[in-house]
């Protein structure tokens, strides 16, 4: 059955996964109804020398699962598939243990949220997990899908509609619809992150699982109250296209650039130092900033899989990435079931050596936090120089949950030499936001917001010219 999405607010709203200061994962449905897609996918890995058995899965009535293999091999994963089923309308609390060989003390903890609206079949096909051969989820098969335009309170398609499509962090084209609204493009399945701006209207962000039973999405924009009407006149408007302009590379990153600095920004870094606001934004010269000596840490746990987090997370990485200089260094460190070097500090005239780490980076596993920003902090003293901007940079969308009792003290033996700590927080529920607003305090840094793209377009970047800012010569 193929499938039509009209997206009345955004695309998945509230379907994002928050963590706790336990050890627990919370991975949040966001608002279900009788088509939606109810299960999640979480690999678990295990970085040790021995094997690990899945010695049992308890779980909630209204909870079903699958598992590819109860048997975790050495520096090897399984996937584990889990599905809700609320027999409730309304909110929902669910609960997954997974007891595991090597987990003496207890086990791994899923609690599983969101909100039923409307009632599910009592049929067993439907409540029944799906079956890992029974979906494609890595399927590279592209799908023809027509994206359309509308005004949300006429109804009516919108002309002359700009829309950008982000995949994996990257642009993936930017079309302009014609006078039917609407444009086809055949995509793979895949997260699709959508931009959609118009004269008059109100520039909507949203990100959207791509499947092959999705065909159609209405994208519905909202009139912009600001907005003036341009004085009437004699001349004959400009013709309207009759089919949709898909723009060159060139063009695309000019209108996704137009489109984010068109945007009202919610939340950017404070801009704390007054000198810096008269300085472009675009402007990384070297009179004006210092190298940059950073290292990113990054939270790659289950809680980043669903909706658009990893794509804020990588886009915002690859903003950086292409303004960088070549004196600059940039390294990656991951952290989920353990900690691990993904990219070794690289310097900035390597941009595309950045970006294709940037883009393999995926999902996996639990949260090491404090693992990772141990390691984080290795690797930025290989580089260190009292006179760079030395940095080392946590992105994450929840709270260092697992073994990180003690990285305040690590992170101000290292403040002591200059070395700052900030934390990007990637859709954080308020109460991680103080956390992490909490832990940058120790290493003179900063908490930088990303709630949508419009933020991974320059936050970062942002706080990275406030840390390595020299001030401006007299």
């Amino acid at each position: 059955m193929r499938i039509s999405l009209i997206l009345c607010f955004a695309f998945f709203a509230g379907l994002v996964f928050g963590q706790k200061t336990i050890a627990d994962d919370v991975l949040d449905f966001g608002e279900i109804h009788t088509n939606s897609k109810r299960y999640i996918d979480l690999t678990i890995g295990n970085p040790k020398s021995q094997k690990i058995y899945i010695l049992r899965v308890e779980h909630s009535p209204e909870v079903t699962y699958r598992l590819t293999s109860d048997l975790i091999a050495p520096d090897s994963t399984v996937h584990l598939r889990i599905q809700v089923n609320p027999k409730k309308k309304g909110d929902f609390n669910l609960v997954v243990k997974l007891h595991l060989s090597d987990q003496t003390d207890a086990p791994i903890t899923y609690r599983l949220t969101g909100k039923l609206l409307e009632d599910l079949p009592d049929d067993q096909y439907v409540t029944k997990c799906p079956d890992f051969n029974a979906t494609t989820p890595n399927s590279t098969k592209e799908s023809e899908l027509t994206i359309i335009t509308i005004d949300k309170e006429s109804k009516q398609t919108l002309s002359k509609s700009t829309v950008s499509i982000i995949h994996n962090g990257q642009p993936a084209g930017t079309w302009i619809t014609g006078r039917l609204g609407k444009f086809e493009e055949k995509l793979p399945p895949g997260f699709f992150y959508f931009v959609v701006s118009r004269a008059g209207y109100l520039t909507k962000e949203a990100g959207i699982y791509v499947g092959p039973e999705i065909s159609e999405i209405t994208i519905p924009l909202s009139k912009d109250p600001r907005y003036e009407l341009p004085t009437p006149t004699n001349k004959p408007s400009a013709d309207t296209l009759d089919v949709a302009e898909q723009l060159s590379p060139e063009e695309s990153q000019k209108e996704l650039d137009q489109q984010m600095t068109n945007q009202a920004v919610d939340t950017v870094t404070q801009k704390v130092m007054p000198e810096l606001v008269s300085i472009p934004v675009d402007n990384f010269d070297e009179s004006y900033f210092k190298d940059v000596n950073v290292v990113f840490v990054l939270d790659i746990s289950s809680s980043m899989k669903m909706g658009e987090k990893m794509d804020l997370m990588k886009y915002s990485l690859n903003q950086l990435a292409s303004k960088l200089r070549p004196q600059d260094k940039m390294g990656l460190v991951t952290y989920a079931n353990t900690a691990e070097v993904f990219q070794s500090p690289t310097s900035g005239d390597h941009k595309e050596e950045l970006k294709k780490s940037i883009s393999d980076l995926k999902p996996l596993g639990m949260t090491a936090g404090g693992k990772g920003i141990k390691l984080g902090y290795k690797e930025v003293m290989k580089n260190y120089d009292p006179n760079k901007a030395n940095m080392v940079i946590v992105i994450t969308d929840g709270a260092f949950n697992k073994d990180s009792d003690d990285y305040q003290k690590t992170v101000q033996k290292y403040a002591k030499d200059g070395v700052v700590f900030s934390v990007v927080g990637i859709q954080t529920k308020d109460r991680d936001a103080q956390l992490m607003t909490d832990a940058a305090h120790f290493g003179n840094g900063r908490f930088v917001p990303i709630k949508k793209l419009v933020d991974a377009h320059s936050n970062l970047t942002q706080e990275i010219r406030i840390a390595s800012f020299k001030g401006i010569k007299k």
